[in-house]
């Protein structure tokens, strides 16, 4: 089995209380019934975790049936196949990465210095960076990765709470020239009035900030009052943080960069100023 975020996540949440009651991986297998081997898989997000086991699991570490509840929730939904498996063909394993940690968050947090996030973009915007990004992309291949942006976006719609930081290069620089960018950034002060949207931007005038040369998201899940993970992309690599310690370096990252940045409104309005120059 393919470890997924789900299955980590759920994974993570059970070593979390196995450790609070003071058991080791073998102790608490032997008093399940399974393998130590097991336990350990299903701890990393292997193996699945059967109701069988949840349950006795839940009774050996004493956990509250509310939280026996969300645990059993997160193990049905580990077992789902996700909506961007139909994409599997053009899906890099860093986009699918990302979007199995959008699909559950209750709170995503991105910096971007160049571009407009793409759970902002507008279907004309992503295509022209799409193709400008990947030259070599199949023309029959285009419209599917256009489909599967716009189909992220449903996220919003959904409910999830966005923050958005980005630098003014990304509002100003023309891509797809003077019509797209109006309808880009009019679409952008429609997502603030009609979502959970905040937008931030970071102004030219900015001093040097702890997020430069940097593009991450930050990703919070419903239940949990800390950020849980960190999706950082670069021109060449990828990576995914779930280590405390580095989460905490980003969060301090982002809100060195919110230090520098635009209040919500002052950020509207330079957004619409930019729309009315290119009238």
């Amino acid at each position: 089995m393919r470890p997924t975020v789900r299955s980590r996540r759920l994974g993570s949440r059970l070593k979390s209380y196995r450790t609070s009651n003071g058991l080791s991986g073998t102790e608490l297998a032997d008093r399940v019934g399974i393998h130590q081997a097991t336990w350990s898989k299903i701890e990393a997000g292997k193996a699945k975790l059967s109701p069988p086991v949840l349950a006795a699991t839940a009774e050996a570490l004493h956990i509250p049936e509310e939280f026996v509840a969300q645990l059993d929730t997160l193990r049905r939904k580990a077992e789902e196949p996700g909506w961007w498996q139909d994409y599997g063909d053009i899906l890099s394993e860093a986009v699918q990465l990302l979007i199995e940690l959008e699909a559950d968050a209750s709170w995503i947090r991105t910096y971007e210095g160049d571009l407009v996030p793409g759970l902002l973009q507008t279907r004309e915007y992503a295509e022209r960076v799409i193709t400008a990004v990947s030259p070599h992309i199949r023309v029959a291949d285009i419209d599917r990765y256009l489909e599967l942006r716009m189909r992220r976006q449903q996220r919003l719609s959904d409910g999830v709470r966005l923050t958005a930081v980005v630098g003014e290069a990304a509002i100003r620089q023309r891509i797809g020239g003077r019509a797209v960018m109006r309808e880009q950034l009019r679409h952008l002060e429609k997502m603030v009035e009609t979502h959970d949207v905040t937008i931030q931007i970071v102004p030219f005038t900015a001093d040097a900030h702890a997020a430069l040369g940097e593009s991450f998201a930050i990703i919070q899940w419903p239940e949990e009052t800390t950020p849980e993970a960190v999706y950082a992309d670069g021109v060449t690599s990828w990576t995914v943080h779930e280590r405390d310690g580095v989460i905490r370096s980003y969060v301090h990252a982002l809100s060195s960069v919110q230090s520098q940045a635009l209040s919500p409104r002052e950020s509207l309005d330079l957004v619409h100023s930019v729309f009315e120059e290119l009238s």
